[in-house]
Order: C-alpha cells, then structure tokens, then sequence
C-alpha cells in the first residue's frame, strides 16, 4: 500500500472516530413504544404525530402489489437468459481480468425484489420489531449478497460466500433479538442505512467507470454487424423500447438505491412525524418497481454498441476499507442528527 493510500484509510479512520465520539456520554431515554394492532407486541417506534391508518395501509398494500408484479417479472426476465448477443450484457472486472454474463446480477437483484416483498407482507401484520426482524434481516442480506457478488466481479467465485451471508444474517438477527430497547432498533436501522449507502456508492463507481471506458474506446466499440443482427433471434417486442443509450441503463439503478436511501435517511432524521413515515413507505412503491425496469432494460434491450458491456472499477484492499469505513460512517451520522431531532 502506498503513502497516499494509508493516508486515505487513516483520513477515514480518523473521521469514522470523531463521529463515534459524538456518541460518547450521550443520554437516550426510552420513548413509550407502539402495540402492534395485530400481535399487540411492542414495536420499534413511538406514537407517531399525525398518524393515518388508512393512509398508511394504502401505501403499503400499493407497494406490496407493485413488488408482487416485480418479483414476477424479475423471475421471468431471468429464468431463460437472453441468447441473443445483442441484448445479452458482460461484466467486465478489472481486478481479474475475466468477462462474464450478467444474469447473476440480475438474478440477485430478483431475490432483493423477493426479499423486500417479503418484508413488506410481515411489516403489514407484525410492524417493525423483534418479530418482524426475523424477516427484515433478509432485505439488508439480499443487500450484503449484491455487494459481494459486484466484489467478485459479478460471479460467485467462493466457497465462503455462503457462510459471509449466513454469519451477517445470524449477527443480525441476534442484535435485534438480544438488545433492550432502543438499541434493537438502532442496531437494525445501522445495518439498513450501511448497505443502503455501500450499494448506491457501488453504482454510481460503477456506472462512472463504465462511461469513462466506453468513452475512451468508443471507435472500437461502435457498430453492429447488421447481417447477423437480422438472423440472430430478437426478444423484444414491438411496444417496449428496444435500443437502450447504454450506459444510461445503470442510472436506474442510481435512482432506485437513491430514492430507497433517501426515504431511509428521512425516516431516520424525522423519526416521530408521520410525513415521514408516509414518505419512507412510498419510496418503496418507486425504488423497487424501478430495479425491475433496470432486469427488464438489461436483458430485452441492445445497445449502439457492439456489445453491453459493464466495467467494474478496480477495487483493491485500501478502497474496500474506505468505503466499507465511509458508509459506517455516514449510516452514524445520519443516526446521530436523528437522536438529536427525536424524543430519544
């Protein structure tokens, strides 16, 4: 590791602990905590102002039948991968120098749609506590699994993966069971708001690099050979876009994990208003219908290019430990402003 990149894990550490201290002789109380209507067990949250039943379940059945029609579709659009190869997609990974196809990516974004919806169902009768942390756990792992996958160049590569997902999940999981109120639920709320920042870190690296390269090798890259484009089997149809501006497809994965955050952050910050609340649920109407559209845009549409090709950005040990640090970090922040805003 060069002097540069010491400095920039030790200007990480040293932040990621000037934040840590903030917390240092911090006194929270614990607010009266909600019944749940249906198990009538405590949840993770107080009497919220303002608070609409009606509105609130309107919202979160919506989603729950937006993410219904997104897993399907998810499930779909992956079972049987494109064999086309104009509308197929290669990652391309830096580090080791391999290309591989897409679809795993996609796959596991279908089981993050899957997870979420999961989620969402237990969330409508259980509320958010210790109950429903046995499901949520999974939605924050579905997260963990994506990183992992996009770190090993976009095919799982070890043994050890398994057993990463399955500690995190166990880890997890015993927090939200084991901790008093309310450090259950801020220990759960860190792990959302880590992994909400490490994906959205992730795809925007991503979809820079993959622009800069395309950029520089655009002469090589440019045009289709138009007779086999005619004799390869299309699977796009008619009333659907069938040429993307790629790389412009992997903003919408930049817009779902954003607006997925930013419901996130708010809820955090604003933890007692129902504005809120309301807010954070809707997001989800918008976030995960959108990661659907990007599997829908990866596999059903081709590209000015000759091939669909991601480049994943060099990710060495030093810059895996300044993000890993930078999202920990701006996760406490974020909690921090929060207690300070709340009746904790």
């Amino acid at each position: 590791m060069s002097f540069g990149h010491a400095l920039s894990v030790s200007a990480a550490v040293l932040v990621f602990l000037i934040v840590l201290s903030t917390y240092a002789g911090t006194s929270v109380t614990s607010p009266t905590q909600v019944v749940d209507r249906f198990t009538h067990y405590v949840t993770w949250h107080m009497k919220i102002k303002g608070y609409d039943g009606n509105q609130s379940d309107a919202v979160i059945v919506f989603s729950i039948v937006l993410m219904v029609l997104s897993v399907c579709s998810g499930i779909k659009w992956t079972k049987n991968p494109p064999r086309n190869k104009k509308l197929s997609t290669i990652i391309v990974d830096a580090d080791r120098e391999t290309n591989v196809p897409s679809i795993d990516l996609n796959r596991f974004i279908t089981a993050y749609l899957f997870a979420t919806l999961a989620n969402a169902i237990t969330y409508f009768f259980f509320d958010t506590g210790k109950l429903w942390s046995g499901f949520g756990v999974f939605h924050n792992a579905s997260e963990l699994a994506i990183l992992l996958l996009i770190g090993s160049g976009g095919k799982i590569r070890s043994s050890a993966f398994g057993g990463v997902v399955t500690t995190y999940v166990l880890t997890t999981a015993a927090g939200a069971f084991f901790f008093p109120w309310p450090y259950d639920a801020a220990w759960f709320k860190l792990q959302g708001l880590i992994f909400d920042w490490a994906l959205l870190t992730e795809f925007i690296r991503i979809y820079f690099y993959t622009s800069k390269v395309i950029r520089n090798n655009e002469d090589n890259l440019l045009g289709f050979n138009q007779e086999e484009e005619e004799n390869e089997e299309d699977n796009t149809h008619s009333y659907f876009p069938t040429v993307s501006n790629f790389p412009n497809q992997l903003l919408v994965l930049i817009f779902a994990s954003t607006v997925h955050i930013a419901g996130n952050i708010l809820n955090t910050l604003v933890i007692d208003e129902f504005y809120s609340f309301l807010l954070f649920q809707f997001s989800y109407c918008v976030t995960f219908p959108f990661y659907a559209y990007y599997i829908y845009l990866d596999t059903h549409t081709s590209s000015i290019y000759s091939q669909k090709r991601i480049y994943l950005p060099s990710t060495k040990g030093w810059k895996i430990a300044v993000i890993s640090i930078s999202t920990i970090t701006l996760s406490l922040i974020t909690i921090r402003i929060g207690l300070s805003m709340s009746a904790f």
